[in-house]
């Protein structure tokens, strides 16, 4: 019988070629089982920077909430209609100030709102967006002469009652007031109010709307207050901010619906609505 190198050759290599492809295709079911889980959980990943968790606090008539009713207010509107528009699944929950000032800087896709910008807090957040801008004053009883004043610093000698936590807080003191003689800090707007009215405090800070749509609503049943100092260097501009790991998708969603509704008029009709616009 005669040895044909060549034909062995021929069946060897035909032999080894067989082989490579039978591992190539074991290889390559491998990889493609493997790129589809990646992509399976990629999903949820993504799926993820299209929620947001939503942050406020009791602050009428910007943001309302009653236990057992829908949150309402001017911006819990404006916030609602933002995250339509930018298709953005997301609810508004309700915490102290503190709390809730707490959880937009801890949590990642977390919005809070109506929140003032400082220097302070500027490397805190994403600023969004400006809301609402207002005017800030002391506040107090107009059955209380009194404790009539032309500056910050004589108000020393008495009680500002402030929300913890907020920059309210903060501006007092940095002008020299403490928590042990000039400064009570409430958990909320509501009990703020109160305050002043049981005269526990002598004066309150409260924004300009704030306080004519207490009056506006209560009636004859609020106590008549007066401004007893408006406070020109106090920020005034309320903000939509988003905590620092918020996608920038979701934040580039959100200046543009908020583009969108300001153009179609929708942003201002809420604000005419309630009543903080003409």
């Amino acid at each position: 019988m005669c040895f044909c190198p060549l034909r062995f050759i021929k069946v060897y290599v035909i032999n080894i070629f067989r082989s490579l492809t039978r591992i190539f295709r074991q290889q390559l079911k491998c990889y493609s089982w493997l790129l589809a889980s990646v992509a399976w959980l990629a999903l949820p990943a993504w799926s993820q920077q299209l929620s947001v968790k939503v942050v406020t606090e009791q602050l009428p008539p910007l943001q309302i909430h009653h236990q057992g009713e829908a949150p309402t207010g001017a911006m819990v509107e404006i916030v609602e209609l933002l995250l339509q528009q930018a298709t953005l699944d997301g609810q508004i929950v309700f915490y102290p100030w503190a709390r809730a000032y707490e959880v937009a800087q801890q949590q990642a896709n977390t919005l809070i709102f109506s929140i003032m910008r400082t220097p302070a807090r500027e490397h805190k957040f994403h600023w969004v967006a400006p809301l609402l801008a207002d005017t800030v004053h002391l506040i107090r009883l107009k059955s209380r002469p009194e404790l009539a004043i032309s500056a910050i610093e004589q108000a020393k000698q008495f009680r500002i009652g402030v929300t913890r936590s907020d920059i309210a807080q903060f501006y007092l003191e940095e002008k020299g007031f403490t928590t042990e003689q000039n400064i009570l800090l409430s958990s909320s707007y509501p009990r703020l109010w109160q305050s002043l009215f049981d005269r526990k405090v002598d004066y309150i800070m409260a924004n300009e709307f704030m306080w004519r749509q207490k009056q506006t609503f209560e009636g004859e049943t609020f106590q008549p207050i007066e401004v007893a100092l408006s406070l020109d260097d106090f920020a005034q501009d309320y903000y939509l901010a988003a905590s620092l790991n918020t996608s920038p998708i979701i934040i580039s969603k959100l200046k543009k619906a908020l583009e969108k509704i300001h153009q179609s008029g929708q942003y201002l009709a809420i604000l005419q609505k309630w009543h903080l616009a003409d």
